[in-house]
């Protein structure tokens, strides 16, 4: 292009602009049409890039090297969530760079390819992924999209529940979030900080009572002179109860006050205000109250990420993607495999389910594109999760989950947890981390 060609185009631009917008809007704009990528290979696209679909990719390519696998994730970094309460707590000078990693290192690695676009369409019939780019054909395609927020379940006015995940955003979802919270934790003046549990099925259930204990470690070795209120829907925390209750009673018996059966009914962001309600056991009625603060995490319910309904797939009665057991495969659509925490199943939403379902997903599809048979019941994932409850000296927890299935009980997560925070859980922690990434990264 000549420079006079250039300032032609820029000639027209400023003319079209200066145009009434009545005649503006008679301008027609010629529709796009976007090329399919297609291919010669049995294709599988990978449609996010966290837990599992990082797993999955990364087996896919080894249960079958024939395979092309292309996974579609639109941030181009990935930060993880597990591990993030250590580095909140200050604990061993964790970094943020410590929690993240480049997807393009693991796609060299590993030989499949990935694309940062971001997804606007699936047409199941067609089977196309439709991004900000072109549109791509799939033979099967993998969602591992993870979770959204449903602020409305707390806040049905719009404009309440954006102020308030501006102000106070849940730090469940990977990147920016976190920094804020952070930078909230070590800028705290002193006060109620409040961290809120969300009622229902929820991502990493330990995470709210971890971070409140993480909290609370960073305000007494800091010297700061705040309390965290742990709000929380239920009579005892979600998981881990035993310990984690003798850890705010012990360890933060001056900076933890743990308030069950609480459910959030109103906010006055400008104020920093909230409405709570509790359910008195001895007058067996519900007790409103007014609790001020000077920083609030927030967390609401969560429901499954868009995606899902893009691609309009079945949920469940408990509003998770239906699927058919043992295996992964969406009822909607028997191409379709959903894994990590959108999935329905009654396993636990953590990552290193996540992971272990990336495996499990791997192994069947290899196997199934390969017109190979493939036991998903002998092949059923598991879970452990850590968490820290104490860093100086490094304490943690812990729980596990074992699966297994019949065609009577159908799948079902039974659960084994050491309650006494002990050093070995707590440097175990590290090693479960780096072991976890190493396998997916």
């Amino acid at each position: 292009m000549t420079r006079r060609d250039l300032l032609k185009g820029l000639t027209f631009v400023a003319a079209s602009s200066a145009l009434p917008l009545s005649l503006q809007a008679t301008q027609t704009v010629p529709k796009v049409q976007k090329q399919t990528d297609r291919s010669k290979k049995t294709r599988v696209i990978v449609c996010g890039g966290g837990f599992g679909g990082l797993t999955t990719a990364r087996y896919l390519k080894e249960s079958n090297p024939d395979l092309e696998v292309l996974l579609i994730e639109q941030n181009r970094a990935f930060v993880s969530c597990p591990y993030s309460n250590v580095w909140l707590g200050g604990i061993d000078n964790l970094s943020l760079e410590d929690l993240s990693f480049d997807y393009l290192s693991a796609s060299i690695k590993y030989g499949y390819t990935v694309i940062h676009e971001v997804i606007s369409g699936i047409d199941r019939t067609a089977q196309t992924v439709t991004t900000n780019n072109k549109s791509y054909h799939y033979d099967y395609l993998v969602l591992s999209p993870g979770i959204d927020y449903d602020y409305n379940k707390l806040f049905p006015d719009a404009h309440t529940a954006k102020a308030v995940y501006t102000h106070f955003p849940p730090a469940m979802k990977p990147g920016s979030e976190h920094l804020r919270l952070k930078k909230a934790v070590e800028h705290f003046q002193g006060g109620n900080f409040i961290i809120s549990v969300p009622s229902g099925t929820y991502r990493c259930p330990p995470a709210p009572y971890e971070r409140a204990c993480m909290v609370a470690y960073y305000f007494k070795t800091h010297g700061i002179k705040g309390k965290v209120l742990l709000l929380d829907p239920r009579e005892k925390p979600a998981t881990k109860a035993k310990g984690f209750l003798e850890s705010f009673n012990t360890l933060y018996k001056e900076y933890i006050e743990y308030i069950p059966t609480a459910e959030i009914k109103g906010i006055d962001v400008e104020k920093k205000v909230l409405n709570v309600e509790t359910f008195d056991t001895k007058s067996l009625s519900y007790r409103p109250q007014k609790i001020a603060f000077s920083y609030a995490n927030i967390i609401p319910p969560m429901k499954p990420a868009k995606l899902i309904d893009i691609a309009g797939l079945e949920l469940n009665e408990s509003g998770w993607v239906k699927l058919n057991a043992p295996g992964f495969q969406s009822v909607t659509d028997d191409k379709i495999y959903v894994l990590g925490d959108a999935g329905g199943h009654p396993f636990p939403k953590s990552g290193h389910m996540a992971n272990s379902c990336g495996h499990v997903v791997a192994k069947e599809l290899g196997a199934r594109t390969l017109g190979k048979p493939f036991n998903v019941a002998a092949h059923l994932p598991g879970n452990i999760c850590y968490s820290m409850v104490n860093g100086s000296p490094k304490e943690g927890i812990w729980v596990s989950h074992s699966v297994t299935y019949s065609k009577v009980d159908g799948l079902k997560a039974t659960s084994e947890a050491m309650t006494t925070r002990d050093t070995q859980t707590g440097n175990a922690i590290a090693s479960w981390f780096h072991g976890v990434t190493s396998d997916m990264l």
